[in-house]
């Protein structure tokens, strides 16, 4: 039996009701802001990183662009995952409720990796190791 509609047949898939729009609203909404402050903590190291590629390995300006915005363009569609995660947790876990805090410990446990990920790479680049 369907809530929404109790003499819909059993077969019937209906359109995502109205009170699930203000939350997936929310969740992007969300989310976009969190973009802005994760692209500003990744600029930092990043531009360390492109800056010691330039200097160490005398790699170009275009090269060093066009690197840049390969690397920007990966992060930000890891970022994608935050969302993504919310999206199920509140839809499997929680019945659509919001998760409160869930989303910074998602957004700070990313940027976290993130930034682990530039800081090796940065020390790879000094050191060679391995």
């Amino acid at each position: 039996m369907n809530a929404v509609d109790p003499y819909a047949p059993p077969g019937i898939v209906q359109e995502p009701g109205e009170d699930q729009k203000p939350a997936l609203r929310e969740i992007v909404i969300g989310w976009e802001r969190l973009r802005l402050l994760y692209n500003a903590l990744l600029a930092v190291p990043g531009i360390l990183v492109l800056v010691t590629m330039m200097h160490d390995f005398d790699m170009g300006v275009v090269d060093a662009v066009l690197a840049a915005i390969f690397v920007a363009a990966g992060a930000n569609l890891c970022f994608l995952l935050g969302p993504l995660l919310e999206l199920y947790v509140r839809g499997i876990f929680r019945k659509g409720q919001p998760i409160g805090r869930g989303r910074w410990l998602i957004f700070g446990s990313g940027t976290l990796l993130s930034l682990f990920l530039f800081i090796l790479i940065f020390v790879q680049m000094k050191t060679g190791w391995p």
